[in-house]
């Protein structure tokens, strides 16, 4: 008996192209299925990737991927099938420099029906460069993402990678709305937590499998923060599946960030509250201190381990540790600073070994404004209260009336650690992405207050310790300084995926990479971007706004 799948395909007139996953018996689909997987191992194992492939009568194909249904046969992980929602062509705009595709949107189904889809967006181009991107999400999630758009951090003189040829594709994670209700779900849970990875790209492939006749030759996956754990994720966890991936400031040990942002925001309330005004102080005499460190007043610390050592908060106490106005910080500010700058020892280790996080850069140029510090000295509207409270009420405590403000994470050792191997991405064991042919970047700024540096530095040491001066075979790790949580005094910009493309393809590794800024007041300056631990420091001679005045250095 013919399968829905086959059966809804078994129509569609021959000028279609005929593939493997349409019109096919539900015996013969499973072996389609199996097809499928082979060649997408044997096409991965060639270096350079084959002609595009043009589309033709790409209107009537793609109207026809609507009555499209995949079976959970094609999923590695358990789910209740996929349906297909709405195709639609979309015109190229010779102004825009955009490219014709086909947009697909629709459901994952959940294996339990009352459990919420992951809902997706793959995109089509009409000539195809039989190459594929999964874009990553960020926060909570819980929106679709597009595809359509560039990969974080790129350059805004380059096109998108779906007007490059790219297939591209993303989804919501298995939720919507952006806050961490969804975690009272055990399945929602787990797709966020990394599963959806998977199942949008077993997805993604087969309906790409339908339209084009082929898989993907490469498969790329490019996100930052929430995404950046996802890349990590696809690494880590999907590795046969992936031929690259871009982590920029990866989140990937959530229960580590949520247990230390719920530490610094207690201890930066009430009295212990910057105001805006002493923000800028605390600022400015970092900048005193540690901004020509590095060769040049630039308004960048890059040396942030000299830093360290010659900044001292003590000297911004006001008189007799009481707050005496905008000029000084009082003992209770100084206090919240330190608990920032000092790293948590957890009472228990989480996944993989991990047993502590910090410090986090707040005497180095930290961007602590509305993550740290909110209009007022309550906290409420912090970014870290925004995503700890989602976590601990929804993930942790799973109880919609509780009380995160109370919350002490010693009483819930068990559930933190359940959580912290269903989410974190720290396991460093990359054998099997490694063994695939497997390229990481990893991309991460000095004055990150979300993700902390020596948190994404930490992770990086432990795939070193593992794989020893084989690392830099599939491994590229770079600290840009200045660069925060997608922002910062050196806005990074760096077309990573056409780096990610020449190693994956052509066996040329990341060489002499430089990045430009993209704040409008120093926009268009640029920098190397220098493999940890190194980091750029002025020659001496040259424009101080051009990479090529300054040279990677290890001090």
């Amino acid at each position: 008996m013919q399968s829905e799948f086959a059966m809804r395909s078994y129509g569609l007139r021959s000028g279609f192209r005929q593939r493997a996953l349409l019109a096919l018996s539900g015996a013969v689909l499973l072996a389609t299925v199996a097809g499928m997987r082979a060649e997408e191992s044997w096409t991965k194992s060639r270096r350079v990737v084959d002609l595009p492939i043009t589309v033709a009568d790409s209107a009537n194909q793609c109207a026809h991927l609507a009555v499209l249904r995949i079976p959970p046969a094609v999923f590695s992980l358990p789910t209740g099938g996929a349906t297909v929602s709405g195709t639609s062509i979309v015109h190229p705009d010779a102004k825009k420099g955009t490219s014709e595709y086909c947009r697909v949107t629709g459901e994952i189904a959940s294996v339990q029906t009352e459990n919420p889809p992951i809902r997706f967006q793959i995109n089509l181009p009409s000539r195809w460069n039989r190459k594929t991107v999964q874009f990553g999400g960020g926060g909570f999630n819980g929106i679709v993402i597009s595809g359509t758009d560039n990969f974080i951090s790129a350059p805004g003189s380059i096109s998108p990678p779906l007007d490059r040829g790219y297939a591209t594709f993303g989804g919501d994670s298995g939720h919507s709305g952006m806050n961490g209700k969804f975690g009272l779900n055990a399945e929602a849970l787990a797709n966020f937590c990394g599963e959806s990875v998977k199942r949008t790209r077993n997805l993604a492939v087969a309906i790409m499998k339908a339209y084009y006749g082929r898989a993907p030759q490469r498969t790329y996956y490019i996100g930052g923060s929430k995404g950046g754990h996802e890349a990590l994720v696809a690494a880590q966890r999907y590795g046969a599946d992936y031929d690259g991936a871009i982590a920029y400031y990866p989140a990937n040990q959530n229960q580590a960030m949520v247990l230390s942002w719920h530490r610094i925001l207690h201890a930066s309330r009430g009295s212990s509250w910057l105001n805006p005004a002493k923000q800028k102080l605390l600022h400015q005499k970092e900048l005193e201190s540690c901004d020509e460190l590095d060769g040049v007043a630039d308004g960048i610390i890059s040396n942030v381990e000299g830093c360290r050592k010659v900044f001292a908060v003590a000297a911004l106490r006001c008189k007799d540790g009481v707050d005496t106005g905008d000029s000084c910080l009082s003992d209770p500010q100084i206090n919240g600073l330190m608990t920032a700058a000092i790293p948590l020892e957890f009472a228990f280790p989480l996944a993989f070994g991990v047993t502590g996080v910090g410090p986090y850069p707040v005497f180095a140029g930290g961007d602590v404004q509305g993550i740290v510090y909110g209009p007022n000295d309550n906290g409420l509207a912090t970014v870290y209260n925004i995503l700890a409270d989602g976590v601990i009420r929804y993930f942790i405590q799973q109880d919609e009336s509780s009380k995160p403000d109370e919350f002490n994470y010693l009483a819930w050792q068990r559930r933190i650690q359940q959580i912290s191997t269903l989410y974190d991405a720290t396991n460093p064991d990359l054998d099997t992405f490694k063994g695939h042919g497997g390229k990481l970047i990893i991309v991460q700024g000095t004055t990150d207050m979300l993700v902390a540096p020596a948190m994404t530095t930490a992770y990086f040491n432990q795939v070193s310790a593992r794989y020893g001066s084989q690392t830099k075979d599939f491994v590229r790790y770079y600290v840009e300084p200045g660069f925060g949580h997608g922002g910062g005094a050196f806005n990074l910009q760096w077309d990573s995926l056409s780096t990610l493309e020449q190693w994956s393809e052509h066996g040329r590794p990341p060489f002499n990479t430089v990045a430009t800024d993209a704040n409008s007041a120093t926009k268009g300056r640029s920098r190397p971007i220098c493999e940890y631990p190194a980091w750029p420091k002025y020659s001496g001679a040259g424009d101080v706004n051009r990479a090529a005045s300054f040279k990677c250095v290890v001090e």
